[in-house]
C-alpha cells in the first residue's frame, strides 16, 4: 500500500455524506500541509502495510486510535502500522459531530458523548471478527481524542490500557473537557493510563494534571518529553521531517526542530508499545522496557502514580464479617479512599439497604458490621445512627441501641441532608426505641 491508498477511502451506500467529509479531511491533511510536489511524493510513498494480506493465526488485542478535533483518520498512520507489526489489531476512529447536520465536531459535551458512542459501536462490529481478542482493549487518543479514550475506558471494563498523547484535559483551562463530560465518573477509571506529552513550557504548554490526579483507581504513568510540539505526537512528525517542512522563526533557538520531532515521535511510539505490551499483553519485559525508555535523554520527566485498591462493596464486607475478619475492614477503606472523604467511598444507602436485608434474614450481628461502617464514615448523619440503633436493638445490644438513639437526637437538628418529614420520623423512632428498652 501507499499513503495514497490510505487517503482514498470508500463507504457503503447510505454513508456517502460521511465518507465525503472523511475524504476531505484525509486529503486536506496532505494537500493543506505540503506543496504540490511534496504532496505527490507523500501520496506515492510505500507504506509497511499490504492490502488484503493473509491474516495471521490467533487472536490479537484491539487498539483504537482516536485523532484530535477535526483530524483525519490517518493522523497517526505510522503509529498504527508500528503497533500492527507488533501483534495488535489497530482501528482508527475520527471524531465527527453529533448529527448528520453537524459533521464538524466541537468540544461540547454532546459531541464528546457522540464520539465515545461511535467508538463503542465500532467496537461492537470489530469484536465479532475473527482474529480479534476483545478481552483486552486499548484506546489511544491524541489531543481531544485523549478525552474520548479516558471516557471509553471508564465505561468499558475490557479497556485495560489508555494512552493520552498530549491530551487536552491536562492543559490549564481545558480540564473541563474531561471533568464536564457526560457521565464522567473518576471512580470508574480502573485501567492503566499513560499520559505522554510535551514538557511544561514547550510550545507554550501550561500543564494542569488535576483532571487525572482525581483518578485514584487508575494506574497512572506520566511522561513529559523534551523538544516536542503538539503535532509531533502524530505522523506529521515523520512526514514533516521527511519533506523538510521549514519551521517558523519563532521556534529558532528553542531546541525544537524537525529532527527532534521525528526522534521524539519514534521514542513515543516505542514507549506506547512497551506500555501496551506490559498492560494489555501482560508481558513482563514490557514493564522493564518502559522503565528503560523513560530514562531516555529526550524524556524531561517521568513518574508513576500506582492505583489505589478499589473500595470494597457490601458483599465484600459481609464476607469478611462472616469470616471473622472485621479488624481489617476500616483500614482497607482508609487505604482505598486515599484523599477522598470516607463518606464518598462508602455509599450510605447501599450499605444500609444491605444491612436491613440482613436483619430480615435474622443475621443481625453481620448487619451491625455494615451499620457501624456507615456510622463511622458518615459521622454527622442522623440516618446512619438510626440504622445503627436498629441493628443494635435487633442484635440484643440494648445499651448500645440507646446510645445510638441519643446520637440521632443530637445530630438531627443540624443534619441538612434530611427534610422536615424525615427529621420528625427519625426523632420519633429514636424516642420509641429508648422507651421500649426502658420498658423492659
Amino acid at each position: 500500500m501507499t499513503l495514497g491508498d490510505y487517503i482514498e477511502q470508500n463507504a457503503p451506500a447510505g454513508f456517502e455524506r460521511l465518507n465525503a467529509e472523511m475524504l476531505r479531511r484525509n486529503r486536506d491533511s496532505v494537500e493543506g500541509s505540503f506543496d504540490k510536489q511534496a504532496s505527490a511524493t507523500l501520496l506515492g510513498m510505500t507504506m509497511a502495510a499490504g492490502r488484503d494480506a493473509t491474516p495471521a493465526a490467533g487472536g490479537f488485542p484491539l487498539v483504537f486510535l482516536i485523532g484530535g478535533l477535526g483530524a483525519d483518520i490517518n493522523t497517526n498512520v505510522v503509529l498504527a502500522e508500528f503497533l500492527a507489526s507488533h501483534g495488535y489489531v489497530v482501528a482508527s476512529v475520527s471524531l465527527i459531530g453529533r448529527s448528520g447536520d453537524q459533521l464538524a465536531p466541537s468540544r461540547a459535551p454532546a459531541d464528546t458523548e457522540a464520539s465515545v458512542r461511535d467508538i463503542e459501536y465500532a467496537s461492537s462490529l470489530l469484536c465479532v471478527s475473527k482474529g480479534i481478542d476483545c478481552r483486552q482493549v486499548a484506546a489511544i487518543g491524541h489531543s481531544l481524542g485523549a478525552v474520548q479514550a479516558v471516557l471509553l475506558g471508564q465505561r468499558n471494563g475490557n479497556v485495560t490500557a489508555v494512552v493520552a498523547l498530549d491530551g487536552t484535559y491536562a492543559f490549564k483551562g481545558s480540564e473541563s473537557t474531561l471533568t464536564d463530560a457526560q457521565g464522567f465518573d473518576p471512580t470508574m477509571s480502573r485501567y492503566a493510563l499513560l499520559d505522554l506529552r510535551r514538557q511544561q513550557g514547550m510550545q507554550s504548554a501550561d500543564l494542569d494534571f488535576s483532571a487525572i490526579d482525581g483518578l485514584p483507581y487508575a494506574d497512572r504513568y506520566m511522561v513529559q518529553m523534551k523538544n516536542m510540539h503538539h503535532s509531533d505526537f502524530t505522523s506529521f512528525a515523520m512526514t514533516g521531517e521527511a519533506m523538510h517542512v521549514p519551521i517558523k522563526p519563532v521556534y529558532n533557538g528553542t531546541g525544537w526542530d524537525r529532527s527532534t520531532a521525528r526522534r521524539g515521535y519514534e521514542l513515543a511510539a516505542n514507549i506506547v508499545l512497551a506500555f501496551l505490551d506490559a498492560e494489555v499483553k501482560r508481558h513482563p519485559e514490557g514493564e522493564s522496557r518502559l522503565a528503560t525508555l523513560a530514562r531516555d535523554a529526550q524524556v524531561a520527566s517521568s513518574r508513576r502514580e500506582p492505583s489505589l485498591p478499589f473500595p470494597p462493596g457490601p458483599a465484600d464486607v459481609v464476607a469478611w464479617a462472616e469470616a471473622g475478619k472485621t479488624d481489617g475492614i476500616k483500614p482497607r477503606f482508609e487505604r482505598s479512599c486515599g484523599k477522598r472523604p470516607l463518606s464518598e467511598c462508602i455509599d450510605q444507602d447501599a450499605f444500609n439497604n444491605n444491612g436491613y436485608a440482613l436483619l430480615r434474614e435474622k443475621r443481625a450481628d453481620i448487619a451491625v458490621v455494615l451499620f457501624e461502617l456507615v456510622a463511622w464514615s458518615h459521622p454527622r448523619s442522623a440516618n446512619a445512627q438510626d440504622s445503627l440503633a436498629d441493628g443494635y436493638l435487633a442484635a440484643g445490644r440494648k445499651e448500645q441501641a440507646i446510645e445510638a438513639s441519643k446520637r440521632v437526637l443530637a445530630l438531627v437538628p443540624g443534619d441538612t441532608t434530611v427534610d422536615d418529614s424525615t427529621r420528625a420520623q427519625l426523632i420519633s423512632a429514636a424516642k420509641q426505641r429508648m422507651a421500649s428498652v426502658a420498658g423492659h
